[in-house]
């Protein structure tokens, strides 16, 4: 589906929605350099240069990677592509992070748009599951948003294509300490741009062996656990989606997508529009 239903009061847009497969989701690389101007590229560079002084002064980290960003897409229903090509996290860092007003002056196309991708863990018993972003991420901090990162270089290696299900297993390893036969499965449920930043995000749902309690506890021994500061839970249930996400504010956009991207798919469009115009009352 593509726009299957009316997200205009909500803060993202979805571009895609469906169930993909590994089989069924084909994301290609093609060496497509972003259009820039010299005036955004100053632009860039000194966003880069205030904000690595700042990381510097605060002993942050902050490392300019290489990633990937999207070009275009084109869903169907048993077939998703998505064409990506090179970008890195200054220019992420000097576009959508903090010149997001300027897209008007500049246009979407010559903002950096690494692809995200996040997961919703689905314990047993069927409770989503969303991580509270600590002070060490660079963007949402406080926020409940899914799991994962974003499409970098070394998912693609020197292939013309890109493993984005291998990339989103090793967010969940890295920020949730899963292996391999803990999730019994993962799909990708669609494609969303967040309205505040515009990033395209793949979203995706994991569903995993193990109750609330055991991914607690497996959350805390994790890499990167100190990218979230607690976990949050909810029952798939109808009814109990609107008074979580107005309990569990501030929510990140992308992860509003993926409850209401799982609701879509679980309940259908009529529960997707009473939901988010309860939340969008709620939310004024």
């Amino acid at each position: 589906m593509t726009n299957p239903v009316d997200t205009s009061n909500l803060p993202f847009e979805i571009l895609a929605a469906g169930r993909f497969t590994p089989a069924q989701l084909h994301v290609l690389y093609q060496p497509t350099p972003r259009a820039t101007t010299p005036e955004l590229d100053a632009l860039i560079q000194s966003e880069w240069t205030i904000r690595k002084a700042e990381a510097d002064a605060a002993g942050r980290l902050l490392f300019n990677g290489a990633l990937l960003r999207y070009l275009s897409h084109d869903a169907q229903p048993d077939r998703f592509q998505l064409n990506v090509g090179p970008t890195n996290y200054q220019d992420f860092l000097g576009t959508n992070l903090y010149q997001r007003h300027r897209l008007n002056d500049f246009g979407w196309h010559r903002f950096s748009n690494p692809v995200g991708t996040t997961a919703t863990l689905i314990a047993e018993g069927g409770m989503l599951i969303f991580g509270r972003r600590s002070n060490q991420v660079a963007w949402h901090a406080g926020y409940l948003h899914t799991f994962g990162g974003a499409l970098e270089e070394i998912d693609r290696g020197d292939a013309p294509t890109v493993d984005a299900f291998a990339a989103v297993r090793r967010e969940l390893t890295e920020e949730a300490a899963l292996a391999a036969d803990d999730i019994k499965d993962l799909i990708c449920v669609g494609l969303v741009r967040d309205r505040e930043i515009h990033q395209p995000e793949l979203l995706f749902e994991a569903r995993i062996n193990l109750p609330f309690a055991e991914l607690l506890h497996r959350w805390r021994t994790a890499e990167s656990a100190n990218e979230h500061i607690g976990l949050a839970a909810v029952e798939t249930h109808p009814a109990i989606i609107a008074p979580f996400l107005i309990q569990h504010a501030p929510i990140a956009p992308v992860a509003a997508a993926a409850i209401f991207i799982h609701g879509l798919h679980a309940w259908g469009a009529d529960w997707f529009s009473k939901t988010a115009n309860a939340w969008d009352a709620r939310a004024r």
